[in-house]
């Protein structure tokens, strides 16, 4: 680190955090690239999941952990960001992903207006920092409502009890095994129609027993499919881009070469996503995501995408999770990705990538 001489002889602790979906950070995690970029001296890559400290793992929803990397969902970083923490923006993925309604099969319930008067499912995970499968399930619905020319209020909102799993200091808390709360609830009758996303969305809506009222996925209108997966924001603390930008630099750098890699090798990513998708086939991976998923990991800061991130900083606010409002532009900050850009340019694959495959 020449230019910060200060620090050249200090250690950098960088951590990372993922959701567990489809992201360049969690290929360049899997096949071990973003370890051995941060392998050698003056940095060290912490794992945010493996961490003993509560509030540090909390950090993947509150952002307050310095040095902290994230690329995923959206309501997280967006609602941390009007709470006052000081976060940037340093690129944005897009991947789209399945969002569903569905009903029970022997419903009455046939389309999206039938769902007037009726009672739509909506977790509530009471323990959560943040309650992102909330947000997203109400904008799902909301979303779907507004294309049929209904407004949340035409119907009964139901909210349902939600368990959270990590909740103490100690070793992370795997739960044993998922509970679709939400399901049960349509099962049990308490509800009529529920949200379901990734490819376990399109598992169930595949499933006998139930009916697909929607697929908000396949709508032509990139802006009506922005929810808490699309668009996806890599955001780092401010503090620590000033401090060590030539770090953020080669964290972007890696994920630019692992969406250069996932371009030329589409069979190979659906394979390391399944399991990212709570273990799915690699049919539902490509239902959930499109065909063309290995081309969805590049970092961009389009107009498109800032205005994908925008309107979901617009719902969240509107529906009472973005405390402060904030201009989504002064979150953003261009130049660690035109820097990355050069430095990939410079050097377009890692020699890590070619040990990797002669593995």
């Amino acid at each position: 680190m020449s230019s910060h001489s200060s620090v050249s002889n200090q250690v950098v602790n960088l951590w990372y955090t993922r959701c567990g979906a489809a992201t360049a950070s969690a290929l360049a995690i899997r096949q071990q690239w973003l370890q051995q970029e941060f392998a050698g001296n003056g940095t060290q890559l912490h794992s945010l999941r493996d961490s003993e400290s509560l509030e540090v793992r909390n950090s993947h929803f509150h952002h307050k952990q310095s040095g902290m990397f994230r690329e995923g969902g959206n309501i997280p970083p967006i609602w941390a960001k009007g709470l006052g923490h000081d976060t940037v923006v340093v690129g944005i993925t897009w991947l789209d992903e399945y969002q569903g309604i569905i009903v029970r099969e022997d419903s009455d319930i046939h389309s999206v207006n039938d769902l007037k008067g009726k009672r739509v499912g909506i977790p509530e995970h009471a323990d959560a920092v943040i309650d992102f499968q909330r947000g997203a399930a109400q904008h799902g619905f909301a979303t779907a409502f507004e294309l049929h020319g209904l407004v949340p209020a035409d119907a009964k909102w139901v909210d349902i009890a939600a368990p959270s799993y990590d909740l103490t200091d100690g070793p992370r808390r795997e739960r044993s095994e998922y509970r679709h709360v939400e399901l049960e609830a349509l099962n049990e009758g308490r509800v009529d129609a529920i949200f379901v996303r990734f490819a376990r969305g399109v598992r169930l809506a595949n499933t006998p027993g139930y009916r697909q009222l929607i697929n908000i996925n396949e709508h032509h209108d990139p802006f009506v499919r922005v929810n808490n997966g699309t668009p996806r924001p890599v955001t780092v603390d401010r503090a620590f881009l000033h401090k060590h930008p030539d770090v953020v630099d080669r964290y972007l750098a890696v994920l630019l070469r692992t969406a250069a890699w996932a371009a030329t090798h589409p069979q190979e990513v659906v394979q390391l996503l399944a399991p990212e998708n709570q273990s799915s086939s690699e049919a539902e991976v490509i239902a959930s995501h499109g065909a063309n998923v290995h081309l969805s990991f590049t970092p961009a800061l389009s107009n498109q995408y800032v205005k994908g991130l925008e309107i979901q900083k617009n719902f969240l606010r509107d529906w009472g999770y973005v405390k402060q409002d904030f201009d989504i532009q002064d979150w953003i900050d261009p130049a660690p990705l035109a820097r990355a850009e050069k430095l990939v340019r410079q050097q377009p694959e890692f020699t890590v990538f070619a040990a990797a495959q002669a593995a």
